[in-house]
């Protein structure tokens, strides 16, 4: 089910400190500083939250209402490198929207990482219904972003869950209609949520999928990933159809070969029929066969969902159609460039129809839409296609030996701006 839902583009990753790091001190970054925090005030008791820390004898008044402060301070620069388990996670790009409960810029920078920092959005609750994100669209969803569920650390106070009191605050509010982001907290509705290394109280574990999800006892939660989550939560969740694991490794190693499993056997029919909302349209002449491939299969490797004919283009008015179709539903139009579209000026090729459709969407559309690619031999803007066309930024490659890697890139970044 997790794998099925995944190549849908339907689960949300919901990470605690659990597995962020890769510390010589341990993999909970929480953890981690509340020990460097209780050797550096001779706190021998061994505390296992911010709260039996801070309420040591040993830990003044001053000193604790000064937390935030301090964390806010000591995450001015990088404190912790994401774990590779993390990384493999995230590296996929499968998951576009990812929930961190951590106040720890962990899960960001890893994210940062994989998809570019001009691309990543940060939002969070803060627990001040003037100041919680929230998304404004459904496709918000599927757009690259790290989401605070507990605040992100800073240097003011209350703004982020340190403390037990802190957070019973911040789950008051998420079970406030009026606080809780509410459009975020509709699409999670329908999305299975993929809860992971978050080592909360059943109690709590339980809070936050109730808050994530709303009705629990209606559909599937999704998947808890935990090796020290509490026996009476796990048979909670077990109550409610929930699949249960504690070895995020194994997990993510069964979900990488399951998928590159199932991927494999949707390869076998990808050419069956035309697709429709698709990423990327590749519109080509049947010479440029060759080139056209090595560029459906660079970006297809990227995850990226490509419209391409393999075969020869029907003359056929209902296959016309169905290719009209697909442009119309495709986020970008990538035309393919060469000396062979100058040959064949004189003759019929339904390429120029693509065309002719791909430019009368463009002028409705406020963004990018045409990338054309062409080869470095080709007069591409001395040529006698359309001067739409030529309008656009050309990406040129060598004809006897085609990287596409960088241009890959810039779709990369074109679609998930769309």
């Amino acid at each position: 089910m997790l794998v099925t839902r995944l190549i849908e583009g339907n689960v949300i990753p919901v990470i605690g400190p659990g597995f962020l790091v890769d510390d010589e001190k341990g993999s909970n970054p929480h953890q981690i500083l509340i020990d460097d925090l209780a050797e550096a005030y001779e706190i021998s008791s061994h505390p296992k939250s911010f709260s039996e820390l801070l309420y040591d004898k040993n830990f003044d008044a001053n000193d604790r209402k000064n937390i935030y402060a301090m964390l806010g301070d000591a995450f001015s620069q990088p404190l912790f490198q994401p774990s590779q388990l993390l990384k493999r996670l995230l590296g996929s790009k499968r998951f576009p929207f990812v929930i961190t409960t951590s106040f720890t810029p962990v899960v960001e920078d890893t994210m940062k990482e994989v998809w570019g920092s001009d691309l990543v959005r940060v939002m969070k609750f803060t627990n001040d219904p003037s100041h919680n994100d929230d998304i404004s669209t459904k496709s918000d969803i599927n757009k690259p972003t790290v989401y605070y569920m507990f605040g992100k650390v800073c240097r003011s106070e209350k703004k982020y869950v340190v403390t037990d009191y802190d957070m019973l605050s911040f789950c008051r509010s998420w079970l406030s209609s009026a606080e809780r982001p509410q459009n975020l907290a509709a699409e999670l509705q329908s999305k299975y949520l993929l809860i992971m290394g978050n080592g909360f109280s059943d109690w709590l574990s339980r809070f936050v999928c109730f808050s994530l999800k709303g009705k629990i006892d209606s559909q599937p939660i999704g998947m808890v990933v935990d090796p020290i989550a509490e026996d009476s939560f796990l048979q909670f969740m077990k109550r409610i159809d929930a699949f249960t694991q504690f070895n995020a490794e194994e997990v993510v190693d069964k979900m990488e070969h399951l998928v590159a499993e199932r991927e494999a056997e949707l390869q076998k029919t990808r050419f069956n029929s035309p697709q429709q909302n698709t990423d990327v349209f590749i519109s080509y002449s049947r010479a440029d066969a060759e080139v056209t491939a090595q560029l459906y299969e660079a970006l297809t490797a990227r995850g990226i969902n490509v419209w391409y004919d393999r075969n020869s283009i029907s003359m056929g008015g209902n296959f016309m159609n169905e290719i009209v179709a697909g442009i119309r539903s495709t986020k970008l139009f990538v035309p393919i460039m060469t000396k062979n579209i100058q040959a064949q000026s004189n003759e019929y090729h339904p390429y120029r129809t693509e065309w002719k459709t791909a430019i009368d969407l463009a002028s409705g559309y406020g963004r990018t839409f045409i990338v054309p690619v062409s080869e470095k031999d080709f007069d591409f803007y001395g040529s006698n296609i359309p001067d739409e066309l030529k309008a656009c930024n050309a990406y040129l490659y060598e004809a006897d030996k085609p990287d596409f890697g960088v241009f890959v890139d810039e779709i990369e970044k074109l679609l998930a701006k769309i």
